[in-house]
């Protein structure tokens, strides 16, 4: 499936966790845009056909940052980070998307 209406948004920002306070801002990163998604009829199944696929992601790491809490102590935080987006096929359900690739 063609993911060029889906993309990687990065966001700069303080993470939060637990009460306590990354030391450096950290990039979060997110999937989003649109995937084709179309509904087709069929002669040979006398029915329509139709194929979705959702933006998500297809590639993810783990990144770690220091936190500092309230008390003085320090701790590290471990999070997720979106390498890369792309268009999944899914089960087309109104409103939402069911991931058939697993």
């Amino acid at each position: 499936m063609p993911s060029s209406g889906c993309n990687i948004q990065k966001n700069t920002t303080v993470l939060v966790s637990n009460g306590c306070t990354s030391t450096v801002p950290v990039e979060i990163t997110s999937c989003a845009g649109s995937c084709e998604t179309f509904s087709i009829y069929s002669a040979k199944a006398n029915s329509l056909m139709h194929s979705c696929s959702c933006c998500q992601e297809q590639a993810i790491s783990q990144k770690e940052v220091e936190m500092i809490c309230p008390n003085g102590s320090k701790t590290n935080h471990i999070y997720t980070y979106i390498e890369s987006c792309g268009c999944t096929n899914t089960e087309c359900a109104p409103g939402r998307c069911i991931d058939v690739t697993t």
